[in-house]
């Protein structure tokens, strides 16, 4: 099936069921939540595990990128419905005239909350366990938070630009791969490419930051100084989420329905 079709099918069902069916649309959303904290979170802890036994040569980092994107991945399969590959979806609709920009971006706010409320969900599951006990601020997690809040606003405008164009590389990718191994080996290498350069994706920053709070708090508090950076993580937040529609939705989904508008002979 052609990439216009494909996509004009996937905005049609995603937009459709938002509007009329706005539990259904909302578990989804916060589905993806679920599963992109519990892939952030097992990256975490693999990553935390081999810093903890090889400090010092940043094999952490290596090992959360690597594993970071079995999350996605299970979105992509399982049919569920995240904000950042919605900002390319509902980019390329708009850009189509399939949908208006004011209705696009709704859609993609829309599942932004409903992302949130997953992560959530799962972070506090995720603080209580027992890998994240012992929680302090040597833990990969804090690392990896910190590293993202010491970055000016401008910094994570640009690289949340940079990470939703990666991240939805993949998933347009992913809708060329016929298979399930087909995407698994799409998605996989891709994603590891934004996480390995430490980029910002705001969906994986409301989990991995979610994950460090709730770790943090139910372990006695103190991992970050002064106590949980709300106003930092907030901030961070609202210029990534700008990034990566900039980075995802305009120069992805909006170039590509660009580039599908041209001669029928090279249209993907």
């Amino acid at each position: 099936m052609a990439l216009n079709d494909t996509i004009e099918g996937g905005v049609n069902k995603k937009v459709t069921l938002m509007q009329s069916d706005v539990p259904r649309f909302g578990v989804r959303a916060i589905l993806a939540g679920v599963y992109l904290t519990l892939g952030t979170g097992f990256a975490v802890a693999a990553g935390n595990a081999v810093e903890s036994a090889v400090p010092g040569h940043g094999l952490g980092a290596l090992v959360f990128a690597l594993f970071f994107g079995l999350g996605l991945f299970a979105i992509v399969i399982l049919n569920t419905e995240l904000a950042t590959g919605n900002m390319m979806f509902g980019s390329y609709g708009a850009t189509t005239g399939q949908i208006g920009w004011g209705k696009a971006l709704w859609f993609m706010l829309f599942t932004t909350i409903f992302n949130l409320i997953g992560v959530i969900l799962i972070a506090v599951i995720l603080g209580l366990s027992g890998k994240f006990g012992g929680f302090d601020e040597t833990h990969l997690a804090i690392t990896l938070t910190e590293g993202k809040l010491d970055k000016t606003w401008w910094e994570a405008l640009l690289e949340g630009m940079a990470a939703n164009f990666v991240v939805n590389m993949a998933i347009v990718a992913a809708l060329f791969a016929k298979e399930f191994v087909s995407k698994f080996f799409v998605i996989i290498p891709i994603i590891a490419i934004f996480v390995g350069l430490g980029l910002e994706h705001v969906i994986a920053n409301f989990s991995l930051m979610s994950i460090a709070g709730f770790a943090d708090l139910f372990n006695g508090g103190g991992a970050f100084g002064g106590g949980f950076p709300l106003g930092d993580v907030l901030w961070n937040w609202l210029w990534v989420w700008i990034g990566n529609f900039i980075g995802g939705g305009l120069l992805i989904g909006g170039v590509y329905a660009w580039l599908n508008k041209g001669n029928e002979v090279y249209r993907d």
